[in-house]
């Protein structure tokens, strides 16, 4: 499967204002580059952009999951600490639809470390219950034109609660709708598991309506300094072009952060054995900083270069086809 990736130059001729010209060539959409965005503002109050995810040559990005979304009793969903529309999300907003028209996936996320999405109070409730919360996510998902929804589940729920949520999304948004679930790695090869749901009996049950998942690799539950981890959760029964190894994209998070060159190994001895694979995954953008808070892309810069090395030549022609940019 391939996606169009657009991309604007800027033309100037003499006499006349600057037309935008799109380029248009395609990337495979395997393996994935999947970033998380939460830190929208800088220490300053200001908005982070994500264009120049968009912009810069060197990044091949194909999901942005817009994180956290969280349900809470008797609450409207929040993003993060306020509600989706408040005006601090305007530039977010404006943003998301540009990269939609630049052919990434904008996804949103919900639940992460904060609790009460997942209660008995909320989306795992009785059918009552669930309708109430839900709502609020199917009325996000459409108002900003969500391209899928990642379920991070780090709390206890239930089996039925979990597949109800994922046969209900399929319904309403169908076939074509992205939606993933974000385990630690050790979830999915039974071992450590932060939601106690059983990831493999939910592969076989509803892997026909799941995508991808993507893997949290760090945090004592999984690394991938070498391929052990990665090779037990593809014999535990997922395909290898569906796991998306989860990485800390800045080192300002924790302290087992990988570096580019440990990676890289692991990247390429896992590309030899299963051939493709689901990509890597990054948390998160805003934090993304390997030269400073200015420039939080420079992660997804790195990881196209070990997913894709020979992606820069391949840029390098289609620009000279489109007329340079």
């Amino acid at each position: 499967m391939f996606r169009s990736l657009y991309l604007l130059a800027i033309l100037i001729p003499l006499s006349l204002a600057s037309p935008i010209v799109e380029v248009v060539y395609t990337i495979p959409i395997l393996p994935r580059l999947v970033v998380y965005f939460q830190t929208t503002h800088d220490s300053n109050g200001a908005p982070i952009s994500m264009l120049p995810l968009i912009k810069d040559k060197s990044i091949a990005l194909t999901h942005i999951i817009i994180s956290s979304f969280h349900v809470q009793k008797n609450r409207e969903i929040h993003l993060n600490d306020f509600p989706p529309s408040d005006p601090m999300f305007y530039t977010l907003w404006n943003e998301t639809r540009i990269m939609k028209e630049a052919g990434v996936k904008v996804m949103g996320m919900i639940g992460g470390a904060a609790p009460g999405s997942f209660t008995s109070e909320t989306l795992d409730g009785d059918e009552d219950v669930f309708e109430k919360y839900y709502t609020q996510i199917r009325e996000v998902i459409f108002r900003y034109e969500l391209d899928g929804l990642d379920i991070d589940v780090e709390q206890p729920m239930s089996q039925d609660g979990i597949e109800r949520l994922i046969d209900k999304i399929h319904c309403d948004f169908g076939s074509g709708f992205i939606i993933t679930l974000a385990p630690v790695a050790s979830a999915l090869k039974n071992g450590g598991n932060l939601s106690g749901l059983d990831y493999k009996l939910l592969e076989y049950r509803k892997g026909c309506k799941i995508s991808f998942y993507n893997c949290q690799f760090y945090g004592g539950f999984g690394t991938m300094s070498s391929t052990k981890d990665y090779h037990d959760i593809v014999t535990n029964g997922f395909k290898a072009s569906r796991v998306v190894a989860g990485q800390l994209s800045s080192g300002t998070l924790t302290y087992d952060r990988l570096g580019q060159l440990n990676i890289n190994t692991t990247i390429v001895s896992l590309r030899e054995k299963y051939g493709r694979i689901g990509g890597i995954m990054g948390w998160e953008y805003g934090l993304s900083v390997t030269r400073g808070m200015d420039e939080p892309w420079r992660w997804a810069q790195a990881m196209t270069q070990i997913l894709r090395p020979k992606f820069l030549s391949s840029r390098a022609t289609a620009d000279q086809l489109g007329g340079g940019i």
